[in-house]
């Protein structure tokens, strides 16, 4: 019991240090305590946006060639097989996407189409 009057006659004396000193310890508690929140956060946002990229499987059509985008097919990706996928994929989203390509001339230069023909002459 001695050690209490000891430390109310302490904390009566010296009031402001006191003060200062519990505030001190109010802002590190504060401050460790968020850190650790926005540190586990922010592991969980990134773990989602990896996962949600992670199980994305992209299909097209093939018809021989030296692969990637120069061997894909012009008539694409039927409505048949894109409901085949659908099956395929169970509750996972099917988003079937359709593209074209044209020619680029620009001051007498010939570009590419999407998959890396030249076009032109």
């Amino acid at each position: 019991m001695i050690f209490f009057e000891f430390a109310r006659r302490n904390v009566r004396l010296n009031l402001l240090r006191s003060l200062l000193a519990v505030i001190g310890i109010v802002i590190g508690v504060v401050a460790i305590s968020s850190m650790g929140i926005l540190g586990n956060s922010l592991v969980l946002s990134i773990s989602e946006s990896l996962t949600t990229v992670g199980d994305t499987i992209v299909v097209t059509p093939h018809t021989g060639g030296a692969g990637g985008l120069t061997g894909a097919s012009s008539k694409g990706i039927t409505e048949r097989q894109v409901i085949s996928i659908q099956r395929a994929a169970g509750s996972n989203a099917v988003i079937p996407l359709y593209a074209g390509a044209d020619r680029i001339v620009a001051g007498g230069e010939v570009g590419e189409d999407a998959r890396g023909v030249v076009l032109g002459g």
